[in-house]
């Protein structure tokens, strides 16, 4: 299984590229170099017209050739109406034509002493259907005008930018529908010549460099893919691993700890306090969280979670149920045990009493005690109630109350 998985990783690597490997070197094309060099076929120089010594007419000062540069230089007379000098790569059949069908841009630079402003590159395809071998005008044209003044001195030309000029389809009374798809794989002419078509100048061209090139974008964005390939199968083979890891993790022999509940401590720790502490008149659940260090927001959860009751309720739950022990088992008065228990003021002892009992302290000691002979009321704590003996009142069984100040 192990030597299966290792083989599948390597195919996964090394196949992508040896597909691009095979396709790179299809799209990597050598330049096809027109000049310097001699590309087998004829240079020659032409003008506007049939006689250039005639006067007014366009005249070739200079036509020079050697292996750094083709330079000629010229004043454009004034006697036709189309006017142009300039120098031609031309194939005569029945040699084979030049083939440029595998490029995709032309490649031209001037040195500096050309002084020409604009140059027109045109190039002359043979049309099957059409072209005729004899009459090069019916070579299809295609030309580019090239602004140089003030610019660089080299540029790339993507091919698709040469157009056929209206003139020529004017000439043959024929339009693009009419014709088959350029042949660039039949190119017979490439011309160089002047653009700005102004008479009595005196310019020149000096051509350094013109080739056919192939852009090596399509290879470029090949290894490109190659390379987010790799990248992409590569953070997909550590996300693997990572799941695996994770669906299988390393077991660790440990001695586990034991943990006590913290749930069932905090519980604790809140039923003991208020167990212990009721009594305190000044008891409150900020204080109680300050003196225990559990959270009042917790502190009310765990009793409400528990008696589902709040703070408040449960403490008066607690100091009611004493309460209530001390009327059936003392015989404090009702104000003691309310002191006692807690509370700092009689009425809303009281009131609490009879809300979770439905009867006042009193009824409910009379109720518990059949003995008790103290009726007091409280409404009235200060001036508490004796039952009769032998048919009169007596102010010797009052019990006197320590005078306090009671706050609510």
């Amino acid at each position: 299984m192990l030597k299966i998985i290792t083989t599948n990783k390597w195919l996964h690597l090394l196949l992508p590229a040896a597909i691009i490997g095979i396709i790179i070197p299809f799209c990597i094309k050598k330049d096809l170099v027109i000049f310097p060099g001699d590309p087998g076929i004829e240079l020659t120089s032409y003008t506007d017209t049939i006689h250039p010594n005639e006067d007014g007419n366009t005249v070739i000062k200079e036509f020079k050739v050697d292996s750094s540069r083709i330079y000629i230089e010229y004043t454009i007379g004034r006697m036709n109406s189309s006017r142009y000098a300039g120098f031609q790569w031309i194939v005569h059949p029945p040699k084979k034509f030049v083939d440029i069908s595998d490029y995709d841009h032309l490649v031209i630079s001037f040195d500096e002493s050309t002084t020409e402003e604009f140059v027109v590159i045109i190039l002359q395809l043979f049309t099957d259907g059409f072209s005729r071998l004899e009459d090069r005008m019916t070579w299809r044209y295609f030309s580019k005008e090239l602004p140089i003044k003030d610019k660089q001195k080299k540029f790339s030309i993507p091919l698709k930018e040469f157009e056929t000029p209206l003139w020529w389809f004017n000439q043959y009374k024929i339009n693009e529908a009419a014709l088959s798809k350029p042949d660039f794989s039949k190119l017979g002419m490439i011309s160089i010549q002047d653009g700005s078509d102004a008479f009595g100048h005196h310019r020149a061209i000096a051509l350094k460099e013109l080739r056919f090139h192939k852009e090596k974008s399509l290879a470029f964005s090949l290894i490109g893919l190659l390379l987010f390939y790799y990248l992409v199968y590569g953070i997909g083979s550590w996300l693997s691993v990572l799941l695996k890891t994770k669906k299988h993790p390393l077991a660790i022999p440990y001695q586990i700890l034991e943990i006590e509940n913290d749930t069932a401590d905090e519980k604790k720790k809140v039923l003991e306090y208020l167990g212990n502490n009721f009594s305190n008149q000044s008891l409150s659940l900020s204080r109680m969280s300050d003196e225990i260090g559990i959270p009042t927001i917790k502190i009310s959860s765990i009793i409400k979670k528990e008696y589902n009751l709040t703070f408040r309720q449960y403490l008066n739950t607690i100091r009611i149920t004493e309460a209530k022990r001390l009327l059936q088992e003392t015989k404090l008065q009702i104000s003691q045990i309310a002191y006692r228990v807690g509370y700092t003021n009689l009425t809303h002892f009281c009131r609490t009493f009879n809300r979770i009992t439905n009867v006042s302290p009193n009824t409910f000691r009379q109720e518990s005690s059949e003995n008790s002979d103290e009726e007091e009321d409280c409404d009235n704590p200060l001036k508490p109630k004796v039952k009769p003996q032998n048919g009169k009142t007596s102010s010797d069984n009052t019990v006197p109350l320590k005078s306090k100040t009671f706050t609510e």
